[in-house]
């Protein structure tokens, strides 16, 4: 829902939200898993990097820091509701829900990786499976790969 967010407030507050949650990743990774990484892919889109004992944690953390604060980056009367009335990407008039967050985890835990296109790929799929699920969430990508994908270039 951030374009709608966009759309409704402007994208001086969309940069305050997208600055909000920049500091939410970098402070719970540097609280709970120092030697671990955070990115920023663009737009809405950030990557964060931490050890797997540090995965539960950080991640039940940085949703439950956004679920806390990005409330206030509505106004009082859209905060009240839970939504607010705005325009979808076709244009049509709907509910727009206050936003929430979806992390994709992928490990290789399970499966190696020969190319960082995999591990993309695999994270944008568990980001869209999440997004499918009610609230803020996070899912790890257990499946294993086949032999032939893993070799592929």
């Amino acid at each position: 829902n951030f374009k709608e967010f966009n759309d409704r407030y402007g994208y001086n507050h969309g940069d305050h939200v997208i600055l909000l949650l920049s500091r939410i990743l970098r402070d719970v990774v540097r609280g709970l898993a120092p030697d671990g990484f955070v990115g920023h892919i663009g737009g809405d889109d950030f990557i964060f990097i931490v050890n797997m004992k540090h995965l539960e944690g950080c991640c039940d953390e940085i949703i439950y820091l956004f679920d806390e604060l990005i409330p206030y980056q509505y106004t009082a009367e859209d905060r009240r509701a839970g939504y607010f009335l705005g325009r979808d990407r076709r244009g049509s008039i709907r509910r727009v829900p206050l936003m929430t967050l979806s992390i994709g985890v992928v490990t290789n835990q399970i499966q190696p990786f020969t190319h960082t296109a995999q591990v993309s790929e695999l994270a944008a799929e568990m980001k869209t499976y999440t997004k499918s699920l009610p609230g803020s969430g996070y899912a790890v990508d257990r499946r294993r790969l086949f032999k032939e994908e893993i070799e592929q270039p």
